[in-house]
């Protein structure tokens, strides 16, 4: 009797360490298995908050342009809608000249408007559909086949005293422009973009961070300084491209209450 329960016994061990072992082969962590696990917690986020750094240094013969933007920004699912506010500063060769911004994107009707704030001016935008929103873009969602080409760090990186895992490769131009918009590449308007048709086919380089513990989205990084030089060469520009940084942290989920237009702001768009 003891000989079978001593048999029984390591048969069930053998088989455990073999589930195990089959477990923790099928389980191996990938960027697309990471993508997708984020992919569908943020399908289930009511609300983001996020930050935004941008940082642009541009080199012409004789000028040189640095711009920094910091904003921070809420959006909601439903209703779609979106509330951005920071500040933006250019120093041209010396001068320095700075404005806060504000954004606000909501539904009206069958609208999707766009108020936006800069120098202490509003300006009022429609559009038929939240397509082009800067609000509506989900990277995870949108990096499709390039995911297959992005690394899994081998060591984790803390982003807000939490442990994250680190992926990185590139993604096309077309996939950042629908997870950013054309608006946000452009500094919202301060860098000329030569051709949004010739960004669609570059390559960008992205570094993803991603919370450990809730599998969310922690941090995203986009470095296109190189490919923004290539760009202006292409195109005959003598601006030499020294940094063009921008960088989304992902601050809270599900903490945003309903986004409203204050009057004010309505009534300063108004002729």
């Amino acid at each position: 009797m003891n000989k079978i329960a001593k048999k029984t016994g390591s048969v069930l061990l053998l088989l455990i360490f073999c589930v195990v072992l089959t477990a923790g082969c099928s389980g191996k962590l990938t960027p697309k298995k990471l993508m997708s696990s984020v992919s569908k917690n943020l399908a289930g986020a009511e609300s983001i908050t996020n930050t935004l750094s941008m940082h642009i240094e541009l080199e012409d013969v004789l000028d040189t342009m640095k711009i920094s933007m910091d904003m921070t920004m809420e959006n909601t699912a439903k209703p779609k809608a979106g509330h951005a506010k920071g500040t933006a500063e250019v120093n041209f060769s010396g001068n320095k000249v700075g404005s806060g911004i504000e954004i606000y994107q909501v539904n009206e009707g069958d609208e999707f408007v766009t108020y936006s704030s800069m120098y202490d001016k509003w300006s009022r935008e429609a559009a038929s559909s939240a397509g082009k929103s800067t609000f509506n873009g989900n990277l995870f969602e949108e990096a499709g086949a390039s995911i297959n080409s992005f690394r899994l760090a081998e060591q984790s990186v803390e982003v807000g005293e939490k442990e994250c895992y680190e992926m990185y490769g590139d993604i096309t131009g077309k996939e950042l422009l629908q997870f950013m918009g054309l608006d946000m590449m452009g500094a919202f308007g301060l860098v000329e973009i030569p051709d949004e048709d010739a960004i669609a086919n570059l390559a960008v380089p992205v570094t993803i961070d991603v919370y450990q513990e809730e599998l969310l989205p922690a941090r995203v990084i986009v470095d296109m300084t190189d490919v923004m030089n290539d760009l202006y060469d292409e195109y005959g520009k003598s601006t030499n491209v020294n940094d063009f940084t921008i960088q989304l942290g992902y601050t809270g989920f599900d903490n945003v209450g309903e986004i409203q237009v204050p009057q004010e702001v309505k009534d300063a768009c108004t002729p």
